[in-house]
């Protein structure tokens, strides 16, 4: 009896070490470009702000780049027959968060999205005539997420976090801007390609399963997780199914300040169907099939977190990130860099 009270006690203190961290120290969260590795408490709230750019330049096909003059050259001369050529492209994502402690094993939360993006393209004048330069840009509410965090286990040090997620198709699929496509070149309104839309135009499911352990002076985690596109949409078409993992390992500096590493790899599908608003031929970023492909990002982070004083509760966090491998099922623009930023703010 007295061994089986004391390993009920060591495992309470187990259990009670594995919480702390969530709330007492700087890498108590995971990096902010990981989402949904945290529970809160009965009846504490979480809102938060994130913001995540994203820059891509130059095309690629497969791993190798491809030069813009080869996209518009016809398939007899080597090249693709697009009429456009996209030339570089700019996302800028604002996300309202807000998490409620439902119970001591299930976390609500709510995400809200607005998008902000613009396209840079060339339009080939066939004969000597040089291409001709535009800009698409789109705008508007993106798609809304509604899950539930869930408590799936603890060990000594550490905890997993099980993720059910809907994504609910807020955000527009039919945006338009003027391109020169007209009579003589003339600026007419298209309707845009498949990654200047808003939204999905479906119900997604995004599961997760998260495992995060912290030890004295150091953290580490790993995250499984998935888009599943569910049927297709008014307009005829679903976009590819998506799937991450990513692992990262925190350094604390003090409880109010740690740096980060974290390794993603990501892969999703081409487009099952298509609009009909959008013709295939017109540009690679309208073509269904040159929308998938894999690629392993590396990226450093920084979290700052306020334990006491009058900002007690808040985190500010940064995480940029770098491509090491893409393979694109191209050509399509090749990402960059991406800039992950964040406030959180526990009461």
């Amino acid at each position: 009896m007295r061994n089986r009270l004391v390993a009920s006690a060591v495992l309470a203190s187990s259990l009670a070490h594995a919480d702390a961290p969530q709330t007492a120290r700087a890498d108590g969260h995971a990096p902010i470009g990981v989402m949904a590795d945290h529970l809160h408490k009965p009846g504490d709230w979480m809102v938060g702000y994130r913001f995540m750019r994203t820059w891509q330049d130059e095309l690629r096909d497969g791993t190798q780049h491809v030069g813009k003059r080869s996209t518009y050259s016809s398939a007899a001369a080597g090249g693709y027959g697009y009429h456009n050529a996209p030339t570089r492209m700019a996302m800028n994502m604002h996300m309202f968060e807000a998490m409620y402690g439902w119970s001591d094993r299930v976390t609500l939360m709510l995400m809200a999205s607005y998008m902000d993006m613009n396209m840079d393209a060339e339009l080939h004048a066939h004969g000597p005539a040089a291409p001709v330069p535009f800009r698409m840009d789109s705008s508007g509410w993106g798609d809304t997420e509604v899950s539930a965090l869930l408590d799936a286990g603890r060990t000594q040090h550490g905890r997993w976090v099980g993720k059910l997620g809907l994504s609910l198709p807020t955000g527009s699929i039919t945006r338009k801007d003027d391109m020169p496509h007209g009579a003589h070149g003339a600026m007419i309104p298209m309707r845009m390609e498949y990654n200047m839309q808003l939204g999905s135009g479906t119900y997604d499911l995004r599961p997760a399963m998260t495992y995060s352990e912290q030890r004295d002076g150091w953290s580490w985690g790993a995250q499984a997780s998935a888009v599943l596109r569910l049927g297709e949409n008014d307009q005829d078409y679903r976009l590819g199914h998506r799937g991450e993992l990513t692992t990262w390992a925190a350094r604390l500096w003090a409880p109010a300040v740690s740096t980060s590493v974290r390794l993603v790899g990501s892969r999703w599908g081409n487009i099952h169907g298509h609009d009909d608003a959008i013709d295939a031929g017109m540009s690679p970023a309208a073509d269904p099939d040159a929308q998938g492909g894999r690629r392993v990002d590396v990226g450093l982070g920084v979290n700052l977190y306020a334990p006491t004083g009058a900002l007690k509760g808040q985190r500010l966090a940064l995480e940029m990130l770098r491509p090491v491998y893409q393979d694109l099922d191209g050509p399509q623009l090749a990402t960059d860099w991406t800039l992950n930023a964040g406030w959180q703010f526990a009461f």
